[in-house]
């Protein structure tokens, strides 16, 4: 899958993500998706808290609470 993103990076296609769950492995490879692929977003949130949600950028590695 991570084969993707790089492929993805090569022909400069930017990958915007939106993560509903709270899964530790599944935030890790988001983060490492953000990583090889810079300049695209990911947006975490879970079910209990879906109308609030936190963009993650990786160059900056803030993250900031949006309501």
């Amino acid at each position: 899958m991570l084969e993707d993103v790089d492929k993805c990076k090569r022909k400069g296609i930017l990958i915007n993500t939106f993560l509903l769950a709270s899964d530790y492995g599944l935030v890790q490879f988001l983060q490492k998706v953000t990583e090889i692929c810079p300049g695209g977003k990911a947006y975490f949130t879970t079910r209990y808290n879906l109308g609030q949600y936190l963009p993650m950028n990786y160059r900056d590695r803030k993250m900031r609470a949006i309501h």
